[in-house]
């Protein structure tokens, strides 16, 4: 069961993605991450996953989303959309960020703003500064 929190982080990945970034996230922090995940299989269809999260967001008891996926375009990412419309039309506000990573999960398991927008600019920023070009050392 997840704590209960502002916001519902939601990661809707190509599987085993979506586990691998919990348990860094476990690591990280030293504790369960408040973290739903849905790792999508090749096999799985859209709308199964759609309807499950729905129904697991719906019991968080909170009305503000960010679903995070991997990759724009593909199934978990028509998936994480499904749910967009879905809990939109239920007056949630659901922001979808694709291209997860690392930075962008524990940014928004750790700096909860005041609304789904701060949270959301945090984790696009975290996401620049976490990316970083060394260039190769003269010997």
């Amino acid at each position: 069961m997840l704590r209960q929190s502002p916001i519902a982080v939601v990661l809707v990945t190509h599987a085993p993605l979506g586990k691998a970034l919990y348990a860094c996230a476990e690591h990280v922090l030293q504790t369960p991450p408040a973290l739903l995940v849905a790792d999508v299989l090749p096999a799985d269809l859209p709308q199964p996953w759609v309807k499950k999260l729905v129904h697991e967001i719906a019991e968080l008891n909170t009305k503000k989303v960010l679903l995070l996926c991997d990759l724009y375009g593909s199934t978990p990412y028509h998936i994480a959309t499904g749910v967009q419309r879905r809990l939109s039309l239920r007056d949630y506000q659901v922001h979808l960020v694709s291209g997860v990573n690392v930075s962008m999960v524990l940014k928004a398991l750790t700096d909860a703003g005041p609304s789904v927008e701060d949270v959301v600019t945090q984790v696009l920023a975290a996401t620049q500064r976490g990316i970083v070009h060394q260039s190769p050392t003269l010997s």
